[in-house]
């Protein structure tokens, strides 16, 4: 590990205050990889972009940045960050971030059992919960996937993933940058989204050369109608593109 650049923090920060007390029955969301908000434009894409939000998964999200003042002062959305490492010469952190309008009734995070080459930095999942109705809650799972390991073990982390999904009974969006770049990634992915009920959401998009050709972000659906998705190509402040989504909660 390269002990002089990173140190782990691998932990949960609250901030900002929620505006609404039950998410739905329309949500709109939005999912995106912000690549450390280290390109230009970004800030002005994302205050755009989330404008009409109601839920937001970021990944590559950082904290001790510029921005911070986007999530500790917002009255519209409570953030919820699962905190990876910290840069030691910039006191930058990296992780998972999730807003929403709703203040979430339960949220838990997990670490990657590995970590990732040279660095061995780790990936986080961050679950959280909103109240939909007075007896039913949207379990939410913002996840960032290990990269550039072995098969094995990248099935170690996809099985914390779905660990998070085994006690929920009631709908789920599952969503974030699942590093699926080979068949054999994707193909067990979606082999263990079936077993639970798991129905991926269809978009369309350009697949990019630096993810070799395949496409990363992916979102999966259960008991949540799919009234839209959209994929924003045309904004370039990432490595990722942002993905908009419009959901609807069923009677």
């Amino acid at each position: 590990m390269l002990k002089s650049r990173y140190s782990k923090v691998e932990s949960l920060k609250i901030m900002g205050s929620a505006s609404k007390r039950i998410m739905g029955p329309n949500i709109n969301v939005l999912l995106w990889n912000v690549f450390k908000c280290k390109k230009k434009g970004w800030q002005e894409d994302f205050v755009s972009l989330v404008r009409n939000k109601n839920l937001i998964l970021l990944q590559e999200a950082v904290l001790n940045s510029p921005f911070d003042l986007h999530f500790n002062e917002s009255q519209r959305h409570q953030w919820i960050m699962a905190r990876s490492f910290r840069n030691i010469k910039t006191n930058i952190v990296t992780g998972v971030k999730t807003g929403a309008i709703v203040a979430a009734n339960n949220h838990h995070f997990s670490v990657s059992a590995h970590g990732e080459p040279l660095t061995q930095t780790k990936k986080m999942l961050l679950a959280t919960q909103y109240p939909i109705s007075p007896v039913q809650s949207l379990l939410v799972v913002n996840s960032h996937m290990i990269n550039f390991v072995s098969f094995e073990k990248y099935k170690a982390h996809l099985k914390q993933v779905f660990q998070a999904l085994c006690q929920h009974t009631g709908p789920i969006l599952l969503a974030g940058d699942f590093n699926t770049w080979n068949g054999r990634r994707l193909e067990y992915f979606n082999h263990l989204a079936a077993s639970f009920l798991l129905e991926e959401v269809k978009l369309c998009r350009k697949p990019k050369l630096s993810h070799m050709l395949q496409h990363l972000d992916h979102v999966y659906c259960r008991g949540i109608e799919v009234i839209d998705a959209h994929v924003h190509t045309n904004i370039h402040s990432s490595d990722h593109f942002p993905i908009s989504l419009s959901l609807r909660t069923l009677n």
